[in-house]
């Protein structure tokens, strides 16, 4: 509870990226993944700079897993969630996961909306960075960084899976 608490304080009170959170970022993204970038909105930049900082604490020197960092959200952009949207997903997330996931399947409207930007903006966030030229690993690693690690075969995805949801659920 207190690290949902301290991500809503994130979302209410987030600042403009300051310059040497944008040298970070420009460091890795190109022009065009740049462009995925910006349209996060401000609270969404800072938990990816955020998840950037942890995956290269980590060790790694994985180029596609540094920009998997910057942009493993951008599917979200797709439909905007209000900060009451976030608490109504992660809330039903706790109370009612089975049918979290089913409400999830459905379009992008109504009640259901931020089940659905859940449930699917890995894929539209693919499809996003595929479209914006990004190699097939960082591609690979938007799709599913959601997925299981255990239902994942390849040893080098999964760890670098590992690694982008433990920065990921830090931040």
């Amino acid at each position: 509870m207190r690290y949902r608490l301290w991500q809503f304080w994130q979302i209410v009170r987030a600042k403009p990226l300051t310059t040497a959170a944008w040298a970070e970022v420009t460091a890795v993204l190109t022009p065009a993944e740049l462009q995925l970038f910006r349209r996060f909105p401000v609270n969404d930049q800072w938990h990816s700079v955020r998840v950037l900082r942890l995956v290269q604490a980590s060790g790694s020197t994985e180029p596609a897993l540094w920009k998997a960092a910057l942009l493993h959200d951008v599917g979200k952009t797709q439909v905007r969630l209000t900060v009451w949207d976030r608490v109504v997903i992660v809330v039903g997330g706790m109370l009612w996961p089975g049918k979290s996931a089913v409400w999830g399947k459905g379009d992008a409207r109504g009640w259901q909306r931020p089940f659905v930007a859940k449930a699917q903006h890995p894929a539209w966030g693919a499809a996003m960075a595929e479209t914006a030229g990004c190699d097939s690993l960082t591609v690979t690693l938007i799709r599913r960084h959601q997925d299981n690690p255990a239902n994942i075969t390849e040893p080098e995805l999964k760890e670098l899976l590992r690694i982008l949801q433990w920065a990921d659920d830090q931040s």
